[in-house]
């Protein structure tokens, strides 16, 4: 996993899967973040419960987190939506097995920038995930990607209304879900071993740096 961002702790997102709630539910108990899990038509949302993830630094913010890992096959297509450090961050997978995660970065006053060792996403990417092309929306898409203004939360607004995405107010709203909600606890089991892995790495890469000339 890695982690392209530094912390978020106040920013918003969600994703959304192609999966029912119990399979979604069931796949977020196996990551590192505590997660509001919302039914949506035809898609679940996963929005983060708290700001930050169960792992230790530097994968402790849930936004970064929870955008960086990869869905099952079986839950896709997959669509993230988030806002952090005052970009607009969007992931896609589509539902083939070998379908890659690809990322699309907006900054206000710039529009869109190339992530930095990450997969883009092309907007034909987006069309297809959110099986919006019969709606031909390409041009629109292209002009609101392409436009620098506003920002990142109107962006993702915008943008979910032109894909036809639900659960734009998921980005908005204090406690999401209400009564047809539910919030699922990472497994602690999977949270240490991640942590020990990812600390066995970071062990590894520094005695490599050592033996360096």
């Amino acid at each position: 996993m890695s982690v392209p961002w530094q912390s978020a702790r106040h920013g918003r997102g969600v994703l959304l899967l192609r999966g029912e709630p119990d399979q979604v539910a069931r796949w977020a108990a196996r990551g590192l973040v505590a997660s509001h899990v919302v039914a949506l038509p035809s898609w679940t949302a996963l929005v983060p419960a708290e700001p930050v993830s169960r792992a230790l630094a530097p994968y402790d913010d849930a936004l970064t987190v929870l955008a960086s890992r990869p869905v099952a096959h079986r839950l896709r297509a997959a669509v993230g939506l988030f806002a952090i450090d005052g970009r607009a961050i969007v992931t896609v997978q589509g539902e083939g097995w070998r379908a890659v995660q690809r990322w699309l970065v907006w900054e206000p006053g710039r529009g869109l920038s190339r992530p930095p060792g990450l997969r883009p996403a092309r907007p034909g990417d987006l069309v297809a995930a959110a099986r919006a092309g019969a709606r031909g929306i390409g041009p629109e898409l292209t002009a609101l990607l392409r436009d620098p203004g506003g920002d990142a939360l109107g962006l993702l607004s915008d943008l979910m209304s032109v894909l036809g995405l639900p659960g734009a107010q998921l980005l908005t709203d204090a406690v999401p879900g209400g009564p047809a909600g539910t919030t699922v606890e990472p497994d602690d089991r999977v949270v240490a071993r991640f942590d020990a892995l990812m600390l066995e790495e970071a062990r590894h890469r520094a005695e490599q740096e050592e033996e360096s000339p």
